[in-house]
């Protein structure tokens, strides 16, 4: 019962950030956006907009919340700081509802009828599958904040760019930290059956197999459905698992604790941003205590760098908390300074297909150092590589006293 009155609240105080980002954003505008940002000569005072494709309902809203709630402190601090070449950025965000359909839909949206010069998002990895494709027709650049499929950003999609933990790469990390740390290559992945979860689980089939080695047992569940996981879990146990790769979102995660409980069988759990988020740890309860999550920030900690510290006091003041879902808050954040960066060194012309080729290639080869939340880059993106985050950038964290916390062992 408790869980179910927190999701309603969760879902209602969504509902109602998302429609005051949409309206404070964008200035009160239509969604029809009349001005034209090509019609903008140099030097104008027409807002820069930039598209956020999010999730504002259904059962990833409670983590999406903290990516667009990052790049909401970028924009504040940017428009404090007199804009982009005097101009405002503006957001025009819109809810794909978890819709690969309505997901298309606002990509065309963004491109044509909006005219955004670039865009950021992509938190649900199903819709950002589904999306991908359509900005090499719509030809603007997105940033990737959070969705893990490798294909988003890679296999020749020159538009997009990503700031997000890629699954191959997250893999190739967890493969790393359980040998060093718990001596074993017995690997089970459970996941979740949509684009996140069957991306972790082919990554780290990929990853073992590098090795010569290969999961013990995969096994998937309904995300939004599936609450008793006894029997994935008891056939992860009975090919030998030492150690569970879960990728499920939030609760379902707690439930594959529970199933664990259930059975007597207790082995390390390590999973990323479906571990961080909370409702993991509602449902697991003390069951939690002692898996792991990877990330990449971790905001229960003093903050050691200056861009780190300046956008967890920013955050807080403005949220009265500090990000429920660590990475996803400061890779929304780090994205759409990527994105504003680039767009003050494109120097734009008043075209916007133009400018919207000469802010991809900007990212792409001149965007230059950038100090951010997560690390410092000296070149985040090249032409051959579209994604910021590498294994320098991961950060192991560990749930402890119902708290994620970072781990003593990295």
């Amino acid at each position: 019962m408790i869980m179910k009155v927190w999701k309603k609240r969760t879902a209602a105080l969504l509902t109602i950030a998302l429609t005051t980002i949409a309206i404070s954003a964008c200035g009160g505008n239509s969604g029809n956006n009349e001005a034209d940002p090509a019609a903008a000569s140099e030097g104008s005072k027409e807002p820069i907009l930039i598209g956020m494709s999010t999730e504002a309902t259904g059962d990833n809203a409670m983590n999406s919340v903290n990516l667009y709630q990052g790049v909401q402190i970028a924009v504040e601090q940017v428009n404090a700081n007199g804009g982009i070449d005097g101009r405002p950025v503006e957001l025009v965000v819109r809810d794909t509802e978890q819709n690969p359909t309505r997901g298309i839909s606002i990509i065309r949206d963004f491109g044509q009828k909006e005219k955004v010069l670039a865009a950021i998002g992509g938190f649900h990895s199903t819709v950002m599958l589904a999306q991908s494709p359509v900005l090499l027709e719509e030809k603007f650049a997105f940033m990737v904040a959070t969705s893990n499929v490798p294909a988003s950003v890679e296999s020749g999609m020159p538009w997009t760019f990503g700031v997000r933990m890629n699954a191959n790469i997250t893999a190739q990390y967890a493969i790393k930290f359980i040998k060093e740390h718990f001596g074993t290559d017995k690997i089970a992945v459970l996941h979740e059956n949509g684009g996140y979860g069957k991306g972790a689980a082919a990554a780290m089939t990929l990853a073992l197999e590098a090795q010569g080695l290969k999961p013990v047992a995969v096994e998937t569940f309904d995300n939004a459905k599936d609450k008793d996981m006894t029997a994935q879990v008891n056939r992860a146990k009975e090919a030998g698992a030492e150690v569970v790769y879960l990728f499920g979102q939030g609760a379902a995660n707690g439930y594959v604790m529970q199933a664990m409980d259930k059975l007597g069988w207790k082995v390390p759990i390590v999973g990323e941003n479906g571990m961080a988020n909370k409702g993991a740890q509602e449902v697991g309860g003390a069951l939690a205590e002692g898996t792991y999550a990877i990330q990449t920030a971790n905001f229960n900690v003093e903050q050691t760098r200056e861009p780190a510290k300046k956008f967890l006091e920013d955050f807080t003041a403005k949220f009265g908390h500090i990000p429920t879902t660590f990475a996803s808050a400061a890779q929304g954040y780090d994205g759409a300074m990527m994105l504003f960066q680039a767009i003050d060194k494109a120097e734009l012309s008043g075209d916007l297909k133009k400018d919207r080729a000469a802010i991809r290639d900007t990212l792409e080869s001149g965007l230059g150092a950038y100090s951010g939340v997560i690390r410092d880059w000296e070149q985040p993106f090249t032409a051959d590589n579209h994604d910021a985050v590498d294994v320098n950038s991961y950060l192991m964290c560990v749930w402890k006293d119902g708290k994620l916390v970072i781990s003593e062992q990295q």
